[in-house]
């Protein structure tokens, strides 16, 4: 199993490395600077020192996260431009650490139809830079156009001509919250046949939620303490179709003691479905 947590890049990217070697798990998560700036300094440097550190580590897959501020369909012409050049600036640095993954939530405009949104995306991405290793994947939100997974199958359907993009981001709380109850195995067969090609899912965000099914509200829980709940991950992790996946906790976070737990906790789980198969 790869799993890791989204790790804090406080002091530097390199400590998402520490991180990783003191919580012994073999993938990582990072924003490239603060999701909730525009500007960020050159990681020129410091995506060296990354790429020397990692042979150290047990890291075998590395994820950077999207800003927060990127919004291409945006009904503001200056922020769809602005969040143009922030996306080529977080993928040219993605690509710095060998990054495999981007991951991108879309925002649609809930004003134009599906199909002038699917069309203003794919415009938007034809003048985005092209990276040598990573991929851009899309994730599934809790709320709006990206939380309905034939909605995102539409966009993907379109965006994978363009080869920047590599496949999907299963949210495990997202889903929930916007109504696939993953606690039944009707709930995770729905998404899977929404989807219809298990291949493009290429990571898995696995968190609980402190909301209710359906609540169209993103509020992430530790393992087992939410709403989904220790039986709903031990359904949803007894479809075989994950098992290959990389999974990514972004569950609450004081210190590395809850990461710690929680780490733990997916392992009692998985381990609870091995018992009971023997």
């Amino acid at each position: 199993m790869i799993i890791g947590v989204h790790n804090s890049i406080s002091g530097g990217i390199s400590n998402a490395l520490k991180e990783c070697i003191s919580l012994n798990t073999t993938a990582t998560q990072i924003f490239l600077h603060s999701p909730r700036m525009w500007d960020f300094k050159d990681i020129t440097d410091e995506a060296y020192q990354f790429r020397k550190e990692i042979a150290q580590t047990a890291v075998k897959k590395v994820i950077v996260h999207s800003s927060y501020l990127i919004t291409p369909l945006s009904k503001n012409t200056e922020t769809v431009i602005r969040s143009r050049e922030l996306i080529n600036k977080e993928l040219k640095n993605a690509d710095m650490i060998y990054a495999d993954y981007y991951v991108l939530h879309i925002k649609g405009n809930s004003e134009k139809p599906m199909e002038e949104n699917i069309y203003e995306l794919s415009n938007f991405f034809k003048k985005v830079i092209r990276p040598k290793k990573t991929k851009i994947i899309i994730e599934n939100s809790a709320s709006g156009i990206g939380s309905d997974f034939r909605n995102i199958m539409k966009f993907y359907n379109t965006l994978k001509n363009i080869n920047i993009f590599g496949g999907l981001c299963l949210d495990t709380a997202h889903a929930f919250e916007s109504g696939y109850d993953i606690r039944k195995k009707s709930g995770v067969i729905k998404i899977l046949d929404e989807i219809n090609d298990i291949s493009i899912i290429k990571l898995i965000h696995l968190n609980d939620s402190k909301t209710e099914l359906s609540s169209h509200t993103d509020r992430h829980d530790h393992i087992g303490k939410g709403h989904i709940g220790f039986d709903g991950f031990k359904n949803f992790f007894s479809f075989k179709d994950f098992d290959n996946i990389p999974l990514i906790l972004e569950t609450p976070k004081k210190d590395l003691k809850d990461d710690i737990k929680n780490l733990f906790a997916v392992k009692h789980i998985t381990d609870s479905i091995k018992d009971s198969l023997k």
